[in-house]
């Protein structure tokens, strides 16, 4: 059984839709990854994945990317798949975006955790994969005055606390679109270490800092396996994004 590659793609903050859609056909139909993550606000405008069905030529790579206005004042941040060549919808959005919304809230943990069980939860390649949205990674928090350590935010619920604990230790993979870099870089490292934990990787992607065009900031892009970063495969750059790959060992 031959290794996974995974690729994480990241864009220039604030493109067009247009330049987003042409970017996203472009990279979907060139990669030959088994798996491709792309940052948050992958395309723009709900429109605009009615023509990215029909321009998708690559038929092996799955792809997870996300759709930022779907032209609703309920919903936004919507994620997709693209499976053999066609995409369809998750049914499922981001449902926090800070560490304020969720704390202490267990009804949006609750309903939180039931979106990840029933709609998170993807297999591909024998790989159990988990998608967890840009600020969801607030559902974890820090304890400062022990290192950082992390933890369920509502530790103190065991149900919840025991459902979450599951939802991690079954998966083989955890991607996290992010739409920009997140500020203290000290904590997020803890948690990529937490989620890696015990043999699993994950793997995040974000666009530029607003008004940036750095495409080599370090906090764009990570990937962790076991606690530590991985090793990248390869880098390609184009204009307005980037896209490393890595390689995975298969679970026989």
């Amino acid at each position: 059984m031959r290794n996974t590659t995974i690729e994480i793609s990241s864009f220039v903050y604030g493109l067009s839709n247009k330049e987003r859609l042409k970017l996203t056909e472009q990279i979907i139909n060139e990669s030959s990854a088994d798996i491709l993550l792309f940052s948050g606000h992958t395309i723009g405008f709900v429109n605009d994945i009615e023509i990215l069905k029909n321009s998708i030529t690559n038929k092996s790579t799955e792809v997870i990317l996300e759709l930022e206005d779907i032209n609703s004042s309920k919903i936004n941040n919507c994620l997709y798949r693209i499976e053999k060549g066609i995409l369809t919808s998750l049914f499922t959005n981001q449902q926090f975006i800070n560490s304020r919304e969720i704390e202490n809230n267990y009804q949006l943990a609750e309903r939180f955790l039931h979106e990840l069980e029933t709609k998170r939860v993807l297999l591909i390649n024998d790989l159990k994969v988990l998608i967890i949205q840009c600020g969801e990674l607030n559902i974890l928090r820090n304890f400062q005055t022990e290192n950082n350590r992390v933890e369920f935010r509502l530790f103190d619920d065991k149900i919840l606390k025991t459902r979450f604990r599951k939802i991690i230790k079954e998966s083989n993979i955890i991607l996290n679109p992010i739409h920009t870099p997140m500020g203290n870089q000290g904590k997020m490292n803890m948690r990529r270490i937490f989620l890696s934990k015990n043999k699993r990787y994950y793997f995040s992607a974000s666009n530029t800092k607003e008004n940036s065009d750095n495409l080599d900031l370090k906090s764009m892009q990570y990937a962790f396996y076991n606690g530590k970063p991985l090793t990248i495969k390869d880098v390609n750059y184009n204009k307005n994004s980037i896209t490393r790959s890595f390689e995975i060992k298969n679970i026989c």
